[in-house]
């Protein structure tokens, strides 16, 4: 199977103004991981009342590799970003470290 099968695509059309991939704000939410899964998109875009985003940070020269077929990406950090300071912690508060 090809990883690209595996991937859902996300038209950044359908997204709300302001919100979407590039898009930082004050509350920020490490994912400890390095990309950002479709479903939490869509939590957001169905749970949030204020703009929201994500983005990138990239990693010093630390070594770091979550998988091992990764290329560049993996030596990034994503992050989830609210305008809303109420966005943010009911975004923790169900998708906190132990609400999987």
């Amino acid at each position: 199977m090809d990883r690209d099968d595996d991937v859902k695509k996300l038209d950044p059309d359908l997204l709300p103004p302001g919100c979407g991939h590039g898009n930082k704000y004050r509350y920020k939410v490490g994912l400890n991981d390095y990309g950002v899964p479709y479903e939490l998109v869509q939590w957001c875009k169905k749970h949030c009342q204020s703009e929201w985003g994500w983005h990138f940070k990239k990693l010093g020269d630390t070594p770091y590799n979550l998988d091992i077929f990764a290329d560049q990406y993996d030596k990034q950090m994503a992050f989830l970003s609210f305008k809303s300071k109420r966005d943010a912690v009911y975004f923790m508060l169900t998708h906190g470290p132990n609400n999987n």
